[in-house]
């Protein structure tokens, strides 16, 4: 048992990729499922932030955290930008970083810098009183560093940042340095100590770079699970077995909904501070995987009903123009009474449904020049 062990570590450090089957295809549909639960997660936590305690919604969706909607999000980027990077290699025998790049930005840089000038209009025509220097971080996508000062209306681009710092460091990584593989995994075993020293010391918090590793851990994780997929770590055994038990993943779905909320309330800080994060992306991974490789089951069939298929399409969208119109209570009183529960989610919806397919689709279509060929 010791030497198979080994001799799958050796593998996976020096061994050839090879496509899996249930990876070997151009869109995989529970992907988009997937955007869409995260971005219903986000969107009912920030819509409790502008409701009072004794409200129907906010009582009805308490344990809704919209960070868990990120985490779903960042496992997500992680495991689908590394896959098409394998893909790329396997394919190409090599990684095109022009085209990579110019992808990356067309995706995610012109609808993101609409939204920035639409906040610079309302903020000038509403007097909200924000200064250039609210909009530095934003643009720059250096947002999770606490460097300018933030408001709510630009606040959720500090995801935005985490992603696209992980975008200028994993593909140049990728091609460049023949051990990332075994940087990875280092990375991902550092992460509790990381998280214990970040505990232990707040004031060292940016030279740990925690405002990247602490968040980007997840999407680094996602990037694992790609590569142990292409590797061959899933074609058969005890780990797809346990994948297509359907006990388990009723266990692992309850399992991080009470681990979320137990590392948000800081719940048995000796387990939740060091593993939390890696335990949560472990199980939001494990459902992930279930949902691609399995198509009879509950949890594919749900993933990939219309509505969610379509919500998913325009998650990206709704998260950049939802923290517009979804506000929390005093936070911009000259625009608050226009945006009232529950027209702001309509309005967030509208606006990302015409954002998407006015302006964001004839950018993707041009974008769709530099993809994998």
């Amino acid at each position: 048992m010791l030497i198979i062990y080994k001799n799958k570590i050796k593998y996976l450090f020096s061994g050839p990729y090879r496509c899996p089957d249930f990876l070997n295809k151009s869109y995989i549909p529970s992907l988009d499922g997937w955007r869409a639960v995260a971005i219903l997660i986000v969107v009912i936590a920030h819509t409790k932030l502008g409701l009072g305690d004794l409200t129907l919604f906010r009582n009805l969706f308490r344990p809704i955290l919209g960070e868990f909607g990120v985490r779903i999000f960042f496992v997500l980027s992680g495991f689908l930008i590394t896959s098409l990077l394998i893909k790329e290699h396997l394919k190409n025998g090599k990684i095109n970083l022009a085209s990579f790049f110019i992808r990356r930005f067309l995706r995610i840089f012109p609808v993101l810098y609409l939204y920035i000038f639409t906040v610079y209009i309302v903020n000038l025509t509403f007097n909200l009183g924000l200064s250039f220097e609210y909009f530095i971080a934003p643009i720059l996508y250096i947002n999770n560093f606490p460097i300018f000062p933030a408001t709510w209306l630009l606040g959720h681009t500090w995801s935005l940042g985490v992603e696209e710092q992980f975008y200028l460091i994993w593909p140049l990584l990728f091609k460049y340095c023949r051990n990332y593989i075994q940087i990875l995994f280092i990375l991902l075993l550092a992460m509790p100590f990381i998280s214990i020293l970040n505990y232990l010391y707040p004031k060292f918090y940016l030279v740990f770079l925690s405002p990247f590793l602490i968040y980007a851990h997840y999407i680094f994780f996602g990037a694992a699970v790609s590569i142990l997929c292409f590797k061959g770590f899933l074609d058969k055994g005890v780990p797809l077995k346990m994948l297509k038990s359907k006990s388990t993943i009723f266990i692992l779905f309850i399992t991080v909904v009470i681990l979320t909320a137990f590392t948000h309330k800081g719940l048995f800080g000796k387990v939740t501070i060091p593993f939390g994060d890696t335990l949560n992306a472990l199980l939001i991974s494990t459902l992930i995987l279930n949902s691609i490789i399995y198509k009879k089951t509950i949890l594919y069939k749900l993933l990939n009903a219309k509505i969610m298929k379509s919500l998913g399409t325009i998650s990206y969208s709704l998260y950049i123009w939802q923290q517009l119109f979804i506000l929390p209570t005093n936070s911009y009183p000259r625009i608050e009474n226009y945006f009232y529960f529950p027209f702001n989610i309509v309005l967030a919806i509208i606006a990302a449904i015409i954002s998407y397919h006015f302006f964001e689709k004839p950018i993707l279509k041009f974008k769709d020049k530099f993809s994998l060929k």
